[in-house]
């Protein structure tokens, strides 16, 4: 009788490490990364109305800071916002090109953005191996009637896109 009451308080003991363990697991793979890209306050003041619902809040700072940039005429740096896309760094590349004649345009005034609903149609396992999945688009509506469509990803919770060539 002796010997259980030590065996019992050993296993409840082992069960509660385990379930904090799983619990630290849980949360590990399944937290939001902060986005390593933030609205600049040097940067130029920016107007973005949403044609629609606002879409969650890490789309609406990533379109932001996409504006920002591309009214600053930093075109690399928007650039960079695709270095977290899949194979998006490469389409960003060619994106300079004509994105520069667009910086006059996308600092003139007001922007529109009509955001596609998030999807993920990744299979599971592809899910469970990187949570905070997704993809979605946007079309922006510059000032002066200009378009611009960017495809964004969600990776680890943080979102990433990269500019289409525009629409007209």
């Amino acid at each position: 009788m002796l010997t259980r009451r030590p065996f019992r308080a050993a296993l409840l003991a082992v069960c509660a490490l385990s379930l904090a363990a799983v619990a630290t697991a849980l949360w590990w793979f399944n937290r939001a990364d902060d986005a390593p890209y933030a609205v600049s306050a040097d940067g130029p003041q920016v107007t973005l109305a949403y044609d629609g619902d606002r879409p969650d809040e890490g789309v609406a700072t990533f379109l932001s800071v996409l504006v920002q940039r591309l009214a600053a005429g930093d075109v690399k740096g928007v650039d960079a916002l695709a270095d977290g896309y899949p194979d998006g760094a490469g389409a960003a590349r060619e994106s300079s090109e004509f994105l520069r004649p667009l910086a006059a345009s996308a600092a003139a005034g007001k922007v529109t953005a009509k955001v596609a609903g998030v999807e993920d149609a990744r299979p599971l396992p592809q899910r469970l191996k990187a949570p905070g999945g997704g993809t979605s688009q946007a079309d922006l509506t510059l000032a002066d009637g200009k378009h611009l469509r960017v495809q964004l990803a969600r990776e680890h919770g943080v979102w990433w896109g990269y500019a289409l060539a525009p629409a007209g």
